[in-house]
């Protein structure tokens, strides 16, 4: 596998200087806590993000069917190049070479402990590279883009509306810049539902995901109109509440093993964590969008 690592600066600001979204700092806060202890609770590849349920799915084939899900809404199969925007420990990256024949998937992460997870695996067509979207710079145009569970990353909280969108445009602009003519994204993100802008827990800001805040449906559209088309739009909250209760039972069952590896402390954080969760896409405090798009391109 090649790998072409390129690094933030040590106080965690993003390389390119923009500080929209949240820092490498802030991205490693959460993700680098400890590698055992997420793969004690997620499923077998380490997908971190809501899975895609049909009745009688365990979590591992409810979030095979979400990787598929993306991979067809992308048109990515069988292509000779795909991005992975926010690649996490490479279940995404993994599943387009293994399963649907893509030559060369490359992916973006800020997590250390990810981009070395993924290195280790040696996957041949998998490349992986520490570094924001912001940064990524490519000689030929991508095939599809996939980009699942990063966009709650892209702002940082209390910011106007109009800023977000600012800054969200930038992330479409990349991704129109980046992939072929009537190329693909399928994206997936936890949206605002009932919840109001600023009325997120200040724990989940603070101790869980600092640096980083959700958006509104309608900003994400605004942010795209005119780069790209919506081909389809879901909102599957109770796909994430069910994937949240799995995870909960599981960390539950090794809660031992968890306290040994983070502390009881953590535990107890990542507890209420996923508590809160769950009962924000009960209650339709929160949305799960996953929306495909085709690239815009005069006529």
């Amino acid at each position: 596998m090649s790998s072409a690592i390129r690094d933030s600066d040590p106080q965690g600001v993003p390389a390119s200087g923009q500080t929209g979204g949240a820092s490498a700092g802030a991205i490693q806060f959460h993700y680098d806590l400890s590698d055992e202890f997420y793969r004690l609770w997620l499923d077998p590849g380490m997908s971190y993000s809501a899975a895609l349920f049909e009745p009688g799915d365990t979590l591992e084939t409810a979030q095979n069917r979400k990787l598929d899900h993306h991979i067809e809404q992308a048109r990515a199969a069988e292509r000779d190049r795909v991005l992975d925007v926010g690649c996490g420990w490479g279940s995404m990256l993994r599943r387009l070479v293994r399963t649907h024949g893509v030559k060369h998937a490359t992916g973006l992460t800020l997590s250390r402990a990810q981009a070395a997870k993924i290195e280790a695996e040696k996957l041949p067509g998998v490349e992986v590279r520490l570094e924001s979207w912001r940064d990524h710079k490519t000689d030929q145009p991508y095939d599809a883009i996939i980009s699942v569970g990063a966009f709650e990353h892209f702002v940082r909280p209390n910011l106007p509306s109009a800023e977000k969108v600012r800054i969200y445009r930038e992330f479409f602009e990349f991704c129109h810049e980046s992939v072929r003519p009537m190329g693909h994204l399928s994206l997936q993100s936890i949206s605002l539902g009932r919840l109001r802008a600023g009325e997120i827990d200040p724990f989940i800001k603070e101790m869980i995901f600092p640096e980083s805040d959700l958006p509104y449906p309608w900003e994400i559209l605004q942010a795209a109109d005119g780069l790209f088309e919506v081909v389809q739009l879901r909102n599957d909250r109770s796909h994430y509440r069910k994937t949240c209760r799995a995870w909960y039972q599981n960390l539950q069952k090794r809660r031992v093993e968890a306290v040994e590896l983070v502390g009881e402390a953590k535990v107890a954080d990542y507890e209420r964590y996923l508590r809160i969760s769950i009962a924000s896409f009960a209650l339709r405090s929160l949305g799960l969008l996953r929306i495909s798009f085709e690239r815009l391109d005069p006529r």
